[in-house]
């Protein structure tokens, strides 16, 4: 039997992926809540439904990331982001 465990982020154990390089990943849906992905390169990611609480993205690149339907994620976040016009961004904030 094949057991899939899901990790729940709570304020003790924070995803740190900050200078990585997860170009192309999708992590549709995932829990990013307080994730720190300062300068991590996310080109062409799909973050499409991920909860972006309190994540850190200060020199995040999203260039051609998908973040349709993303929750939770605010202007200002997006300000600290590298995006471009082909960034998909949720309804709020186009």
């Amino acid at each position: 039997m094949n057991v899939i465990a899901r990790a729940r982020p709570t304020s003790a154990s924070r995803i740190d992926l900050s200078r990585t390089f997860i170009r192309r990943t999708d992590l549709s849906g995932a829990s990013l809540v307080g994730a720190n992905l300062s300068h991590a390169d996310c080109t062409n990611a799909i973050f499409r439904g991920a909860d972006f609480k309190d994540a850190i993205l200060e020199g995040t690149i999203l260039k051609g990331a998908d973040l349709s339907g993303a929750v939770n994620l605010t202007r200002e976040q997006i300000r600290q982001a590298i995006v471009d016009e082909r960034t998909v961004l949720p309804d709020g904030l186009r």
